[in-house]
Order: structure tokens, then C-alpha cells, then sequence
């Protein structure tokens, strides 16, 4: 599987101080970002935005950030281990507002 992460993204996870929010970079990973449909849809939050799965061999967590080669921004919303032939990947699932 590894011949077909052909990208690489940012992850920044959140750390909560009071009652704001911020984002560190914790790293980086090999991926492959596909579009699940073309046009926006509302998500549980009520919030619009298009959704994506991100292919890769190494876990995010929900909440995380992602950001590909485009700065283009993802929030993960669902992450999925799955076996291959005795090999780890990870379904994730993005949301683009």
C-alpha cells in the first residue's frame, strides 16, 4: 500500500488552556486524500462542508487537523484501523469547510 500514498500531510492536534483552543504541529505522514462526493453536505454538527477519506499507515486521532501539500485544511471526524495482507492502514475521515 505504501506506493500509493503519494502525499503527505500536516497533523496538528488541539490543547485546551482555560477556555481557548489551540493547534501544534505533532507531525507528519504519507496519504492519500480522495473526495468522497463533489458537492457539500451538512454534518452531524450542522455544519457544511465536503467530505473526504484519507488513506495512510499511521493513526490520527478525531479532533486532529490535517493539512496537505496545498495548505488545504481537514478536520478528522472518524478513523478506521484495517488489515491488508498482514499490514496496518487507517480509513480516516475528513471534513473541508
Amino acid at each position: 500500500m505504501d506506493h500509493l500514498l503519494t502525499s503527505t500531510a500536516t497533523i496538528s492536534r488541539s490543547t485546551v488552556t482555560g477556555n481557548k483552543t489551540t493547534y501544534a504541529e505533532v507531525g507528519s505522514i504519507a496519504c492519500q486524500i480522495q473526495p468522497l462526493a463533489y458537492g457539500f453536505s451538512t454534518g452531524q454538527m450542522g455544519r457544511d462542508g465536503k467530505d473526504y477519506r484519507m488513506f495512510s499507515t499511521s493513526e490520527v486521532k478525531i479532533g486532529d487537523r490535517i493539512s496537505d501539500e496545498n495548505d488545504k485544511a481537514y478536520e478528522v471526524t472518524g478513523v478506521q484501523k484495517l488489515q491488508f495482507r498482514n499490514r496496518t492502514h487507517y480509513q480516516t475521515d475528513l471534513r473541508s469547510s
